[in-house]
């Protein structure tokens, strides 16, 4: 298990493609498993605290994921399970009370447990949790609790209330990702509109894509094209190697020793890598698929072939890389196709988080330079630390990009992922951290071009069952599966929405049911991850770019209007108006007359020219 040399790069000939689809499988088989097992039991988890709307720049404003819980009680191998089913890599531990003890992670699991050899089966969870950790109040303002976590190196933060329960947790990479993707989106819509209107903006009401921010984010992009892979690499990024004939054990020690969360795997005669083994890949495809560490072949669970960086790459398209492919660790080659590191998403996201405040500091320094004392005062305390502008300039944008109401006015149009390419962040849920799907046409590994590859999201509508008349919408990919669907409801159901339904809001109890209507116009029930994925699949085949979800009551029929897509799909019935499902009439009118007006107002341009 020595350290190769240098001159080390990835093995050629074979498919990756066809490699990492059935590794891909494989993680499919083991999760289906596992949740089977799991829906079998009888759930005794702790409940949470429901998530409620944050005050402006409070931390509940950066939207707390709802975390996996376990009590101490529990066994390591039963914990990576709950993550693998949940697809979190991290744990809290709380006692009967529901009061928090401890934190435990992927990388924990990793290096305390499989690292330290020993056994998941009968080891407790609060023998190896952390204990005590730091945690956030949910009123306090959201700059200290991204302060904290900079400054501590930390990536997941639990989020209590005032009572000390549970919120939430908050995950540094997802808040980065969330907030630049809400800043794209403004910034992409508005880009286009301004580039075509620039001189009438006025006239048409542009007050809804909000001006300064897109000056801002023009300028931040501008700026942060510069810093490159090879700013970041230094010892700790240092490439580990692992023989291909080594054991899981043998590979998590590695990692242990060099505080690193991957290791390539090497044959050591060629020097070549055959691919990257993850302490995500420890917790999916060795404990919780029940394999011993010792006995396990590292080759078999690694994830072969990964996708490579050039040094030269800017951090920015970095990340993007990562997020898009749904890995956490990104070798580093140079120009001669050398490994010369290996990156995390974690790394990176400090790295840019710390090129932002830079940047901020720098603005608002030249900005008080130019202001009087009271100027400078009142800018400080309106901003609070530099990079408080790039966190609140869509404060008050409501929901998130993937979760917000349908409204006539408030909402950015929706924007294709082709016109996100040159610079968009976006991170989604991941099956293995190393886990990429590129295209079939790809034939070099170290081709980076060729990696920015997106899972499209697909957008649902669903009315409030007590509010017939309030609309929401909501984006999903096919790999988030059903929890993130369930999330992404709940978030926007309120209470009287439950009481109209006759369920509860809490996910251990019964719940909802969800439904759609298929392209033969019966009514199909969604209850597993197959089941959305089918859903999506099914309209994506039909050009939909949107499709309509019935939320009711699981012994009750799905409401199903006679203008719904039941009606649309229906087969026997004759054909009905074009429609837009969800949207009123009102809405499609003023959107309408919007489009000639700008038009006219563009022919009226280009006639005076």
């Amino acid at each position: 298990m020595s350290l190769p040399s240098s001159n080390s790069h990835f093995e050629s000939g074979g498919d990756p493609v066809e490699s990492r689809k059935r590794q891909s499988k494989r993680d499919d088989a083991i999760r289906r498993r596992i949740e089977n097992d799991l829906s079998k039991k009888k759930r005794s988890g702790v409940k949470s605290t429901r998530r409620r709307k944050g005050a402006p720049g409070s931390v509940l404003l950066l939207r707390p994921s709802e975390p996996v819980i376990c009590k101490n009680s529990s066994t390591v191998y039963e914990v990576s399970q709950m993550m693998i089913a949940r697809r979190e890599n991290c744990v809290l531990v709380v006692d009967e009370n529901g009061e928090l003890l401890g934190i435990f992670t992927a990388k924990d699991l990793a290096f305390r447990v499989v690292g330290a050899g020993l056994n998941a089966n009968t080891l407790t969870i609060d023998q190896i949790m952390t204990p005590n950790p730091l945690c956030a109040n949910s009123n306090a303002p959201a700059s200290e609790a991204l302060t904290l976590m900079v400054q501590r190196g930390f990536r997941h933060l639990p989020v209590l209330d005032d009572d000390n329960q549970i919120v939430g947790i908050l995950d540094i990479t997802k808040c980065y990702s969330q907030q630049m993707e809400k800043l794209e989106r403004v910034h992409a819509s508005s880009k286009k509109l301004y580039e075509a209107l620039d001189t009438v903006h006025n006239e048409i009401g542009m007050a809804q894509q909000p001006y300064h921010v897109f000056q801002y984010f023009e300028s931040l992009k501008s700026k942060m094209n510069g810093p490159t892979l090879e700013s970041v690499l230094d010892t700790a990024t240092a490439p580990v190697y692992v023989s291909v004939k080594a054991n899981v054990y043998d590979a998590t020690i590695l990692m242990r020793e060099n505080n690193s969360t991957a290791v390539l795997v090497q044959d050591q005669v060629t020097s070549s890598v055959s691919g990257i083994f993850t302490s995500k890949d420890v917790v999916l495809r060795v404990i919780a698929a029940g394999l011993d560490p010792k006995k396990c072949s590292v080759v078999r669970v690694m994830t072969p072939k990964p996708d490579v960086a050039n040094i030269t790459l800017s951090l920015q398209q970095a990340l993007r890389q990562m997020f898009d492919g749904h890995y956490l660790n990104l070798p580093v080659v140079n120009e001669d196709s050398e490994i010369v590191g290996v990156v995390d998403v974690l790394k990176l996201t400090y790295a840019t988080l710390n090129q932002i405040k830079q940047i901020e500091e720098s603005d608002q320094s030249a900005e008080n330079t130019s202001n009087s004392p009271s100027q400078q005062q009142s800018t400080t305390n309106e901003h609070g630390p530099a990079w408080n502008k790039f966190w609140t300039s869509l404060d008050n944008d409501g929901d998130s990009e993937s979760a917000h109401s349908d409204s006539a006015i408030g909402s950015a149009p929706e924007v294709s992922a082709s016109e996100f390419h040159a610079f968009n962040v976006e991170i989604g849920p991941s099956d293995s951290v190393s886990h990429v799907e590129t295209n079939q046409g790809n034939t070099s590994l170290n081709n980076t071009n060729n990696s920015f590859k997106n899972e499209p999201s697909f957008i649902f509508k669903f009315r409030s069952p007590a509010l017939g008349s309030r609309v929401h919408r909501i984006s999903i990919r096919p790999s988030e599966g059903l929890s993130r669907l369930h999330e992404l409801i709940d978030h926007k159901l309120l209470s009287k929405d439950f009481e109209y339904l006759k369920v509860s809001p809490e996910r251990n109890d019964e719940t909802y049911a969800i439904s759609y209507v298929d392209d033969e116009g019966d009514i199909v029930s969604i209850t597993s991850d197959n089941d959305l994925s089918d859903c999506i699949a099914m309209y994506q085949s039909l050009s939909e770019e949107r499709a309509e979800l019935y939320i009711h009551n699981p012994h009750e029929h799905a409401p199903v209007e006679e203008n719904s897509q039941a009606r649309k799909f229906n087969r026997g019935s004759s054909p009905a108006p074009p429609t837009a499902t969800g949207i009123s009439n009102e809405v499609l009118i003023a959107g309408a007359i919007g489009v000639l007006g700008g038009a006219a107002i563009i022919g009226f341009i280009l006639g005076r020219k």
